[in-house]
């Protein structure tokens, strides 16, 4: 299927945008720029909702009265109609040349504006994590920054496209990679698949319990000695891969297109702290072209570690065949897992 580009907004777009922004704002286009943009990266939460009332009402005809009717409309939507919907909203969230927007939290009277680069941004979050990582970790020693971004989620307008984004580092990136290729081969290795508990979809509360377990065909404790040595060799890996991109610091950013059936998606790939410190948020793509990488030198960093993960796999499946006793059972926490009634639709 084609993927249907919003480009330069329609007149239906700026009926709503306009009739939206009036309603709730009667004052907004007598603001300075910079007011205005505030007021868009700080938007209150009742304003939000009037917003985005107002804007459904005229893209698709569907008039709400409350929260949960907005939802409910929500909830029905496709691709498609999320695509324009967000595409429309971009120009009341997003800041800068490209509208962009971090779908991601921010803490109470913060937002993007308080950060002027992607590394402002990442290094108080590593710290903030850190710091809570501190706090409820008995002897836990706090790691140095070397970029955290790990697959932030985005929205942005990219040469009038409105589009969605990830952004991580690439240690993170290649980390990922490892992890899907690793679970692919272990299931190779020992194929599986998760099946029904007895009291999968059980109710408990005001929820259903989820449980899923895995079927091993009898080979439940090497699959999981399996993946337990593979989780640990992908935390050594990456820790090796950050320090390794953080001495290097080769400052480059490689755009990746990860276009779905109607989604258009662009993942941006940060080497390393320089290439994080180069890129502000009202320039995005300005200065993510201006130290743009080509993805094709990506290819064989990925083959590379592909084999090295691969070989690791295999050598670790042959040792437990021939070793592992699966009589010794390692003594883990039992945890019962109760999905929210409003989230189960989705899981059981």
């Amino acid at each position: 299927m084609a993927i249907p580009i919003v480009t330069s907004i329609s007149s239906k777009q700026e009926a709503a945008i306009r009739r939206a922004i009036i309603s709730v704002v009667p004052d907004y286009f007598a603001w300075t720029e910079k007011a205005q943009e505030r007021y868009r990266a700080n938007m209150p939460d009742d304003d939000d909702f009037r917003i985005r009332q107002i804007v459904i009402n005229v893209l698709f005809g569907i008039k709400t009265t409350t929260r949960d009717d907005l939802e409910a409309a929500l909830d029905a939507f496709d691709g498609g109609q999320y695509l324009l919907l967000n595409g429309t909203l971009l120009q009341l969230t997003g800041i800068g040349d490209d509208f962009f927007l971090l779908n991601e939290y921010f803490a109470e009277n913060t937002s993007l504006l308080d950060f002027e680069t992607v590394y402002d941004y990442d290094h108080a979050d590593h710290v903030f994590q850190e710091s809570w990582r501190q706090r409820d970790i008995p002897d836990y020693t706090a790691k140095p920054y070397r970029g955290s971004l790990y697959f932030r989620w985005a929205r942005l307008q990219i040469n009038g496209v409105f589009h969605y984004a990830n952004l991580c580092t690439m240690a993170g990136y290649v980390h990922s990679k490892l992890e899907e290729f690793g679970f692919d081969k272990i299931n190779g290795l020992i194929p599986h698949e998760y099946v029904e508990g007895k009291n999968h979809g059980k109710r408990e509360g005001q929820g259903a319990l989820f449980d899923m377990r895995i079927d091993a065909g009898g080979l439940e404790p090497q699959l999981e000695e399996l993946k337990d040595r593979y989780y640990r060799y992908l935390s050594t890996r990456f820790e090796s891969l950050l320090d390794s991109y953080h001495t290097n610091a080769t400052k480059r950013v490689y755009q990746i297109d990860d276009n779905q059936e109607t989604e258009p998606h662009r993942s941006f790939i940060f080497t390393d702290i320089t290439a994080l410190q180069a890129v502000r948020f009202r320039h995005f793509m300005q200065d993510c072209n201006a130290i743009q990488g080509d993805p094709e030198e990506l290819k064989p960093l990925i083959e590379q570690e592909y084999q090295e993960a691969v070989a690791f796999l295999e050598h670790a499946h042959q040792d437990i065949v021939a070793n592992f006793d699966p009589k010794v059972v390692k003594l883990r926490k039992k945890m019962k897992v109760i999905i929210a009634d409003a989230a189960a639709k989705d899981l059981l």
